[in-house]
Order: structure tokens, then sequence, then C-alpha cells
């Protein structure tokens, strides 16, 4: 037999790893996608005013009465609040990992961590936005942080719960009421209890319109199991039975709920997988989610993501991704959550 080199007794032969790195858990950022982009802050602490109409008057004005008296038409304004916070994320390379090694799907190791950070960069301040965070002042010790939409959107029972609100309160006047509280178990969650947020909301503010509703995954799946109801072949056997749509052009069943809409308004229901992490800790908790009216929302972005190289000291490339951003809600009155924990 002819003897020669065989692939069995090759030697050295890189193995068949795929030429591209696969992200298993590249999560994309819906309500920082969604959320309006304001002007580019001026300070680190952030402040705009709110107010109310005067409730109507009845009755007139005894004839020939002259006018001695005058409204205080700002009485009712307040002041909201947050803070402008940082985000950074940091990128470093060694020469022979970035000079030498020939790694599977990488041409450029430090294009490849700084792209990296650039999207995880973007997932903590989504994170951060739909999480329970309270806002601080940076006191030399402690940075700037600002307010996240869980603690932002508390009725006056739930003002402080777990942290909440503890520098700059909204006035009462302005906190949502306990009615745009959802403080039930997920399974709990009915059409009804939506009707119910909504209504509170149109009742106190007059208006009935569209908002967005970003939710855990859990949240999600109540709400499409809400199309499912109860039949009855006889008084004994009750059936569970589901409306659903289906296309015949392709043979396909769709069974989910993006937009509920109720008699006081419209629900766009948005799926978040960075939801509800309590303060000081990311934990996502899918059992959460917010009814935003998304013209009072605001992020104030006063330095987008951007890439800082540092000077090579000898120990490899290195560099830094910086934004700085405050999360602003203009006037939480008109808004909503759900919150299992919630009393």
């Amino acid at each position: 037999m002819a003897s020669g080199l065989s692939e069995r007794s090759q030697i050295h032969k890189r193995e068949d790893v795929l030429d591209l790195i696969t992200r298993v858990d590249e999560k994309i950022t819906p309500f920082t996608s969604r959320v309006r982009k304001g002007g580019t802050p001026q300070n680190t602490y952030l402040q705009w005013p709110v107010d109310l109409y005067d409730a109507p008057k009845l009755g007139g004005v005894v004839d020939g009465t002259d006018v001695s008296t005058f409204e205080d038409h700002a009485k009712d304004r307040k002041i909201l609040s947050t803070y402008l916070q940082t985000f950074r994320r940091t990128a470093k390379v060694t020469p022979l990992a970035q000079e030498v090694s020939d790694v599977a799907g990488i041409k450029d190791e430090m294009a490849d961590a700084v792209s990296k950070k650039l999207v995880e960069i973007a997932r903590d301040i989504e994170a951060t936005c739909l999480s329970d965070q309270e806002h601080q002042a940076d006191d030399g010790t402690d940075e700037y942080l600002t307010r996240g939409l869980g603690t932002w959107i508390r009725d006056t029972t739930n003002l402080t719960y777990s942290g909440g609100q503890v520098l700059h309160a909204v006035d009462a006047a302005y906190r949502p009421l306990a009615a745009q509280m959802h403080v039930g178990t997920v399974a709990s969650l009915t059409e009804d209890d939506l009707q119910t947020i909504l209504q509170s909301i149109y009742d106190q503010t007059g208006m009935s319109g569209r908002y967005v509703l970003p939710v855990g995954s859990n949240v999600r799946r109540q709400i499409t199991d809400m199309t499912r109801f109860a039949q009855y072949a006889n008084s004994n056997s009750p059936k569970a039975s589901r409306q659903v749509n289906i296309n015949g052009s392709d043979s396909s069943i769709v069974n989910t709920v993006s937009v509920y809409e109720g008699d006081y308004g419209v629900l766009e229901v948005v799926s978040c997988n960075f939801i509800g992490s309590a303060a000081g800790t990311y934990a996502v908790n899918r059992d959460r989610g917010y009814v935003l009216d998304m013209d009072k929302v605001i992020l104030a972005s006063h330095k987008q993501p951007t890439v800082a190289p540092l000077t090579n000291e000898g120990g490899g490339e290195r560099s830094y991704i910086e934004a700085r951003c405050a999360l602003k809600v203009l006037n939480p009155i008109g808004m909503g959550q759900i919150e299992p924990n919630f009393s």
C-alpha cells in the first residue's frame, strides 16, 4: 500500500471553529429606542415645573360688583427634578492578544471589545431607565444617579417602598393614584385591571390617548391570555377556549396581543428584557410593567455613547466608552405601573 500523509496523521490542524462570534444574549433596547430625546442638559441637576388647572367654578357675579380679589395662577406650581448620570464601560487588550493570537471569528480584538462595550452601555442605560433606581447627588464618594421609571411612578402609599423616592419626592398633587397601580400577582392581572388603570389616568388628566406599556415576559403572556375565555358545555363541564387569528394563506395561527384598546385609551404592549431591577442590583423582574405617556417621558443626553482611546503605556491598547444622560418624567400623574410587590 502506498504511504503518504493522511488526514488522520496531520498535526497542528486548526479546529473547525466558525469564523463568527455569536452573542447568545444580544437583546434589544426597545424603551430607549422609543423614548423622546431631549435637549442637552446644561447642569448636573435637572429641574422642570409642573402645574395644575383650577377645578371649574360654578355660579356667577352679582351685577355691579367691582374686582377686589385676584387669583394666584401659580399657587399649584411645583418643581420636579433628577440628576445626570454617567455610564462607563472599559476595554483593554494586551499586545500579544492584539498582535499575535489568531482567534476564530475575531479579526481585531480591540475593535471587537469596543463594539461589544458599545452594546453593553446601551443595555446599561435601558436597564437603568426601567429600574427602581432612586436618584442621588455626587458627594465625592457616591456618584450621580438618575431616577428610574419604577421610582418615578409611585402612588402615595408606595412612595418609599424599598427605598423609593427619598430625595426630592414628587409632590402629592402630581403622583398617580392607587388605582393606577396593579399590586396583585401577574396571574391575577385581568382586562378589568387594565381598564381601571386607564380610567384612573383619564379621571386625573382628562386625556384618553395612546400609551406604551413596556412589560416583562410574564406580563406579556398574561395579557395574551386575556383572549382566553371559559365556555360551558353544560353546568358541570367548563372548557377553556381561546380566540385566535388564523391566516388561511399560510396556515399560521396568530395568538398575541400587541395593542389593547380600552374605553379610555390604547396600550401598545412592548416586551422588555431589562425591566424591573431593584435599586443597586441588576436582576430582571419579568412581572413588571409601566403605562407610559411617551409625550411626557424624555431621555436627556449630555453625551451619547462615545469611545475615548487612552494612551498605550506598554500594557496594550486601552479605551473607555462613556455616556451621560438623565431620565425625565415630566408629570407622573398620567402614568401607571404593574408591580406585584406594592401594597
